[in-house]
């Protein structure tokens, strides 16, 4: 009996001590409060003239193109945003336009329905910065959906890449594509 008489008094005890302390120092509260984590933007653009930059932009329509002609468009590539871009690729998409079926073209065009000039346009050359990074020339077609790696290495903010691409309709280009039109879109893909 004594044991849970001297077991009771400790507790008491020790919480006296305990609570007593605790009522009996000085405490004070700071606090800090708005604290923000953000991340930089990472943003690429694109322009024709390397003075304007947009994130959807046409930067070329080429019409009129007879056998063997050679045109050369350019465009700009710039990190807009204050991350470094590390790679950037191209992927080429192309919807191949049968505008009307000429009688110069009827008897020759085995696909009435659907354009063939991209079959008919190659592309001689890509450059980037003056450095070529295009394997060899190779047919429109041939690049849909394949990634065509333009840059790698660090592109600080607001450096630019300057990309030429050079594009000629095959000399041997016959009636199938005449009066055919084909719809490019170019997808500038930009990672860390």
């Amino acid at each position: 009996m004594r044991k849970p008489i001297i077991l009771i008094l400790l507790i008491i005890i020790v919480a006296t001590v305990t609570l007593g302390k605790a009522l009996g120092e000085f405490r004070d509260v700071s606090r800090s409060e708005g604290n923000i984590l953000s991340t930089g933007e990472f943003d690429v653009r694109i322009s024709k003239d390397n003075s304007r930059f947009y994130d959807d932009l046409r930067v070329f329509k080429i019409e009129s193109l007879k056998p063997g002609d050679t045109k050369e468009i350019s465009f700009f590539i710039k990190n807009y945003g204050d991350v470094p871009i590390g790679n950037v690729s191209l992927f080429i998409f192309v919807k191949d336009i049968e505008d009307e079926l000429s009688p110069a073209e009827k008897p020759y065009d085995l696909t009435p329905e659907k354009g063939e000039l991209s079959s008919c346009i190659i592309v001689e050359k890509i450059t980037v910065n003056s450095k070529d990074v295009l394997d060899s020339p190779t047919r429109l077609s041939d690049l849909v959906g394949k990634e065509i790696r333009l840059f790698t290495g660090g592109l600080k903010s607001k450096e630019t890449l300057e990309v030429k691409m050079t594009m000629k309709l095959a000399r041997d280009a016959g009636n199938e594509c005449m009066t055919d039109s084909a719809e490019v879109m170019m997808k500038i893909v930009a990672t860390q």
